[in-house]
């Protein structure tokens, strides 16, 4: 097994942790006396970004073939 596919399984469990984390506490009801001070909503929504990426990344890496834009303009080769 690849090293590199090993760190980004590594990486994709603990995104998944942190957001199972997050969600947990964002359910959780608010309690007057002791505000939250982290927006987990808000940090769940950027851990599904970085879990979408870090997908993408694992398909490259099994793959063997890199992901590349294909937003060329018209009239360039």
């Amino acid at each position: 097994m690849n090293t590199e596919l090993i760190i980004t399984l590594a990486v994709l469990a603990a995104e998944i942790a942190f957001f199972g984390f997050c969600y947990l506490r964002s359910k959780q009801p608010p309690n007057p006396l002791k505000p939250r001070l982290l927006p987990y909503t808000l940090i769940m929504l950027f851990l599904s970004l970085a879990v979408l990426v870090t997908l993408a990344h694992t398909i490259s890496v099994v793959s063997g073939h890199r992901l590349e834009a294909k937003n060329k303009m018209r009239g360039q080769q």
